[in-house]
């Protein structure tokens, strides 16, 4: 089978030949290269990348920019982006006011860290809800397509959704300690500004749905140490089951990206329809053994990720790195619904020959 076939299979609840490997070496590929990192994202295909894909021979999935643009149809909205002497700047400006969020470029990490929320108070959510209810969605499939052509075999790119209201509050524009505090103190704003987020995403979704893709993706960065039971099911349950019927209606899949804590909300996400767990990390960064998290799963939901980043980076060994994607590679024997992946990104600090390594280990232990 071709790699990609393989993914394909996988989401089609087929058994391929062998377990695919996908792997996102976006973060990678730029600090090892030094290509200047700007978090507006691919505009055009990167030759490089894509070439570092074909090298290893992985498929590659996400990480290759938007494949739509966001407009506001009111005049008096404006969404603005700029990136200048290291600090990528996002303002919103609305008539109910102006807010923008910081984030600053760390060469070392290759990473740009928050240094100011967007949103800072309950107080802010008016400039947001106004943004909400006039964001359109202005779709770029020949943009997809040049990626599908330049990739080959190793193409199968995931069509991303924006955060979710859950994720927008907790794992991006807030941050969880300003967000617990106005789930206490300002429930029902809270609540109004999901809503918002969440009625905006589907218009989205409804204006993409019929594109060229075949997964979609929601990128929440979801914790279950934060994102509690409780939390999941205020704020997220009933987004996601609606985004599954509708994405599983157009006989299409869907993701959502965990990258964190994934105790519980396996078998949240599986009762919700989702079809697959991303950047899901096994211990000893996380509670769970691989076998564990295929066992809290359950047989249907496809588990993508397997390799802690403490691993797969410097600090970890050759053979520590081998176990672990055995470990990972051994639960296919209990369900085919499975990914080799990272735990994310590719670590940037991870050593090439590992990298390397993964297409013969997947050969040699996650054949069918």
């Amino acid at each position: 089978m071709k790699p990609n076939e393989r993914v394909r299979a996988v989401y089609g609840r087929r058994r391929p030949d062998q377990v695919p490997l996908i792997l996102d070496l976006s973060h990678w590929y730029k600090k090892n290269n030094n290509v200047p990192f700007n978090l507006a994202g691919y505009t055009a295909v990167d030759p490089g990348l894509v070439a570092l894909h074909k090298q290893i021979g992985a498929v590659s999935y996400v990480e290759m920019g938007g494949f739509y643009s966001l407009v506001s149809d009111d005049p008096e909205v404006k969404l603005e982006s700029s990136t200048a002497g290291g600090v990528f700047t996002t303002r919103i400006t609305t008539p109910e006011g102006s807010i923008h969020e910081e984030r600053v470029f760390n060469p070392a990490s290759y990473s740009y860290g928050i240094r100011k929320y967007l949103l800072e108070s309950p107080n802010d959510f008016a400039v947001v809800e106004r943004l909400m209810a006039n964001l359109k969605a202005k779709p770029k499939w020949d943009y997809y397509r040049s990626w599908q052509e330049a990739l080959g075999d190793l193409a199968y790119p995931y069509v991303q959704l924006p955060y979710s209201g859950s994720g927008y509050l907790m794992a991006r524009y807030m941050g969880v300690e300003n967000t617990v505090y106005a789930m206490l103190d300002e429930p029902e704003k809270v609540a109004r500004l999901v809503a918002a987020v969440n009625a905006c995403n589907l218009r989205i979704l409804d204006t993409i749905i019929d594109g060229p893709f075949e997964t979609l993706f929601i990128s929440d960065n979801y914790d279950s140490n934060v994102q509690t039971r409780k939390y999941f099911d205020a704020y997220a349950r009933a987004h996601y089951t609606e985004v599954a019927r509708r994405v599983h209606a157009k006989g299409k899949s869907f993701a959502v990206h965990v990258d964190g804590e994934s105790r519980g909300a396996l078998g949240w996400l599986a009762e919700c329809g989702v079809d697959c767990a991303d950047a899901l990390t096994p211990s000893p960064m996380f509670s769970h053994s691989a076998a564990q998290m295929r066992a809290e799963a359950g047989p249907d939901l496809i588990l993508s990720g397997g390799i802690p980043a403490t691993v797969f980076g410097a600090m970890g060994s050759d053979q520590a790195f081998i176990d672990s994607v055995r470990r990972w590679l051994d639960t296919r024997l209990t369900s085919p619904r499975l990914l080799m992946a990272a735990g994310d990104q590719v670590p940037p600090d991870a050593p090439f020959h590992r990298i390397a390594m993964l297409p013969e280990l997947v050969d040699k232990y996650g054949r069918y």
